[in-house]
């Protein structure tokens, strides 16, 4: 009797065994005839048994089976896990770990390459959707993937700060363009952008460095120009500043973005009359500028702002003077309406647009203009 319970028990355990052993066998077969499902179910049984977890073959089976769920257009099968992606490079690094007879090698770098890859087009795909955080989580991902098989891929880091920013990430932004730097990948718009974020945290001595740097490297770079100017102007260093206006200027006289750019930072300065001067630059080389358009009106209906304050803190008795300060804005207001008027052409539905030009139209008493902007401000609401 004791023999028959001895043999009993060896049988059993074999047959538990094998068991495991065939969990491994069901999910290959489970993948190869595409049921991700269960080939998951069964693989991950196989990878936490003490006779399975220690074979490479496992854990090799088990990142091809994750990378497939990954990969796969079946919306059922890519809720399996929430970073598919993440579990096969795991097991592709424990089968790696495990295969002392090198029998997976070729194939597990091939594997970490695609996964690599797969990163990066999740990062675009979440990129194109405004998802901007999970683009560069993705991208970062997929730097870090890079790095595993001893490749440096600064594009995806790259890629993955400028998602950050978009993102207003503005501390993984920062590190990942210092990183980018760092592996000597140069861009201009890495130095402007960069400074940029020195500069919003109140770091101006970085931010000037970075730009000057920026600079040294691509001495013809508009943007890199722009960059230092509104450092120096947030240092009140505006002499320098005005230097580089005029530079910018000189640049291209083709340009009319450049000419906006100038009429902004004048327009900020207070040197009103060089940044109307820059605007219709670039309004006569683009009429169909919006932003130009619209800045160069906005700018009239301040200047007429800023007079109907002045006369309005006249003394009761001023009336004559009143009246001329009073006519002087509403000329200025005059003034501002065929950019206004030709913004909200080029951008009909533009609610700033259509309040200003609300507000003029009643300060000028256009009552039939009034209606058609009430009209259209409705049809926003």
């Amino acid at each position: 009797m004791r023999k028959f319970v001895l043999i009993l028990l060896t049988v059993l355990m074999v047959s538990a065994l094998y068991g495991q052993t065939n969990k491994r066998t069901s999910a290959f077969n489970y993948h190869r005839y595409g049921k991700l499902d269960l080939a998951k179910e069964a693989i991950d049984d196989a990878a936490k048994h003490d006779r399975t977890i220690n074979d490479a073959r496992t854990w090799f089976y088990r990142g091809n089976i994750y990378y497939d769920i990954a990969m796969s257009s079946d919306e059922d099968f890519q809720n399996l896990d929430p970073d598919p992606l993440g579990v096969a490079l795991e097991s592709y690094k424990r089968a790696g770990e495990l295969d002392t007879k090198g029998e997976y090698t070729t194939n597990i770098l091939q594997y970490t390459l695609a996964i690599g890859e797969g990163y990066y087009n999740q990062g675009v795909i979440d990129y194109n959707n405004m998802d901007y955080i999970g683009a560069a989580l993705s991208f970062k991902k997929s730097f870090n993937v890079s790095l595993e098989v001893g490749r440096v891929d600064t594009s995806a880091l790259y890629n993955a700060a400028v998602a950050a920013v978009l993102g207003q990430e503005n501390e993984m932004a920062k590190d990942y363009y210092e990183r980018v730097l760092e592996l000597e990948y140069h861009r201009p718009d890495i130095y402007a952008t960069l400074a940029e974020l020195y500069k919003s945290e109140g770091d101006t001595t970085l931010a000037l460095a970075t730009v000057v740097k920026g600079r040294e490297l691509f001495p013809e770079d508009f943007n890199l120009l722009i960059a230092e100017t509104n450092v120096y102007l947030t240092t009140g260093e505006n002499e320098k500043a005005i230097e580089n206006l005029e530079i910018a200027r000189e640049i291209d006289k083709t340009n009319q973005s450049i000419f906006f750019a100038v009429g902004t930072i004048y327009d900020q300065m207070g040197d009103l009359d060089k940044a109307l001067e820059a605007y219709y630059q670039a309004i006569e080389l683009d009429p169909d500028y919006f932003e130009a358009n619209y800045n160069l009106g906005a700018l009239y209906v301040n200047m007429a702002a800023d007079i109907l304050d002045k006369a309005n803190n006249l003394p009761l008795d001023a009336v004559k003077e009143y009246e001329e300060q009073t006519t002087l804005a509403n000329d200025m207001l005059k003034k501002s309406l065929p950019y206004l008027e030709k913004s909200l052409e080029l951008m009909p539905d533009d609610i700033n647009t259509l309040i200003s030009l609300k507000e003029i139209y009643t300060r000028l008493g256009m009552l039939e203009k009034l209606a058609e902007v009430d009209k259209l401000l409705k049809k926003e609401e």
